[in-house]
């Protein structure tokens, strides 16, 4: 019988987590969606410092944005604010530079070493004076719906 009652208590605490990380994320998109997507004309022309210090949440990582030719290479920038490996899932911003450092300078601040990826403080570092042009929020259709609850 009492390991019944364990058994029962550490179900419903799992089920209470889980319905809490839901919760989570839909804050999450909600947030991305209305504080930084419908506001981006807050940090459209500003350096991207403006918008990195209003974030209410840490991004987690951070991907160049690299066309197909060299003179592209990151002049966007993805950052993440969860780990999900599930794209649907993702919570990430796209913001779009006109100009950035030349590919031979931002390489490097991505990829230090073979195999290695640069830290998330070291690529900031290098895009916070540059000028923001556009802001995009991850299209959210395709996922959970976002918490109506919650308004900003």
């Amino acid at each position: 019988m009492k390991k019944l009652i364990i058994l029962l208590f550490v179900t419903v605490s799992y089920t209470n987590v889980k319905a809490q990380d839901l919760h989570s994320y839909a804050d999450t998109a909600n947030y991305l969606i209305h504080q930084i997507e419908n506001k981006k004309n807050l940090y459209v022309g500003q350096p991207l410092s403006v918008l990195l210090d209003s974030l209410k949440i840490d991004p987690v990582r951070s991907i160049a944005g690299a066309g197909m030719r060299k003179e592209d290479f990151g002049k966007d920038l993805r950052l993440y604010f969860n780990w999900e490996r599930d794209f649907e899932r993702k919570h990430f911003i796209i913001i779009e530079f006109n100009s950035v450092p030349e590919y031979t300078t931002l390489f490097p601040v991505f990829y230090p070493a073979i195999g290695q990826g640069g830290t998330l403080q070291s690529i900031l570092l290098v895009y916070r004076p540059l000028i923001v042009k556009d802001v995009f929020v991850k299209d959210y259709t395709n996922d959970e719906p976002v918490n109506p609850d919650v308004h900003y």
